[in-house]
C-alpha cells in the first residue's frame, strides 16, 4: 500500500474490493517474479555460449542482475501484499453474528487498524493492524 492507511483504503473501496484489489495486485507481483526467472534462465543461457566477446558477457550479466533484482522485489511485494491481505480477511467476520465481509469503517483508530462495526448487527470490534 501507499502512504494511505489501511482504514482510508477500506473506506474508499469497501472491504471486498479492497480485498480483491490485494489479491490481483500481489498475484500480478508473482506473475512478474515468474517473468523475471525466465529472464534469468535466458541471461544464464545467452552467458554460457562460447562464441562472445566482452561486451556481450558483460550485457548479459547485466541482464541476469537486473531480472535478480526485479524478481526478488517482486516476490516481497507479492508475499507482502498477500499476507496483509489474509491477516486482516482473517478478522473481517463479525464476531457476534458471524457475517463476512459486511462491514465499515469507523473512526481512524491510533493504531492503524480498523474499527469495524458490522451493517447487519451494528456490532462494533477492532481489526489489528498487519
Amino acid at each position: 500500500m501507499a502512504k494511505e492507511s489501511l482504514t482510508a483504503h477500506i473506506e474508499r473501496l469497501g472491504f471486498k474490493r479492497w480485498y480483491e484489489r490485494q489479491l490481483l495486485s500481489s498475484h500480478a507481483h508473482l506473475v512478474l517474479c515468474l517473468l523475471c526467472l525466465l529472464g534469468l534462465m535466458g541471461g544464464f543461457e545467452a552467458f554460457s555460449r562460447a562464441a562472445q566477446g566482452m561486451a556481450d558477457k558483460l550485457v548479459d550479466v547485466l541482464a541476469i542482475l537486473l531480472c535478480a533484482g526485479i524478481g526478488v522485489w517482486s516476490l516481497r511485494q507479492y508475499l507482502r501484499r498477500i499476507s496483509i491481505a489474509e491477516f486482516v480477511a482473517n478478522q473481517a467476520n463479525c464476531p457476534q453474528c458471524g457475517k463476512y465481509a459486511r462491514w465499515q469503517c469507523l473512526a481512524p483508530p491510533t493504531d492503524g487498524g480498523v474499527d469495524a462495526k458490522c451493517r447487519n448487527c451494528q456490532h462494533s470490534w477492532h481489526i489489528e493492524p498487519p
